[in-house]
């Protein structure tokens, strides 16, 4: 005997994707060019971002809520990268902050480490380097999953 399954139950009972909980990120102080980078890699990859003009404002957004990653450049007006790194990671510890600066050498690198944190991006950004180092720092935070879909 043949069973016969009305396609309303098949579509009842299709397999859903999971969805994937969306990355939060703060962007503090870029330039125009790497804003807009971030804004259209937000789009394609589903990241909330949050952009703060100045380091005061994203000492205030970090206090209010958490962002899985924070990008900051290293050029800040009114305050060294260094300061702006320790109140980051002091404000944020379980945020993963990348430091984006014109160079990238391992004294810069061990620096960022050392002030709380996670990678260095070379600026302007390229979208490769980019994917990589979130996918990367998303996979430190949760190592189970990848939040970026390549």
């Amino acid at each position: 005997m043949s069973w016969w399954i009305p396609d309303w139950l098949k579509k009842r009972n299709k397999p859903r994707p999971v969805p994937k909980e969306r990355i939060r990120i703060l962007v503090l102080s870029m330039s125009l060019e790497d804003r807009l980078l971030l804004k259209r890699l937000g789009r394609q990859h589903d990241w909330e971002l949050r952009f703060a003009n100045s380091p005061r404002e994203g000492f205030r957004l970090v206090s209010q809520s958490h962002f899985e990653l924070i990008l900051c450049d290293r050029n800040q007006p009114g305050y060294p990268w260094r300061e702006v790194m320790d109140r980051l990671s002091a404000r944020s510890p379980r945020s993963c902050i990348l430091l984006v600066s014109p160079v990238k050498n391992g004294y810069l690198w061990g620096d960022v480490l050392q002030q709380g944190g996670y990678d260095v991006l070379i600026g302007p950004l390229r979208e490769r380097d980019v994917l990589q180092s979130i996918d990367a720092a998303v996979r430190f935070i949760t190592p189970a999953a990848s939040l970026c879909s390549h």
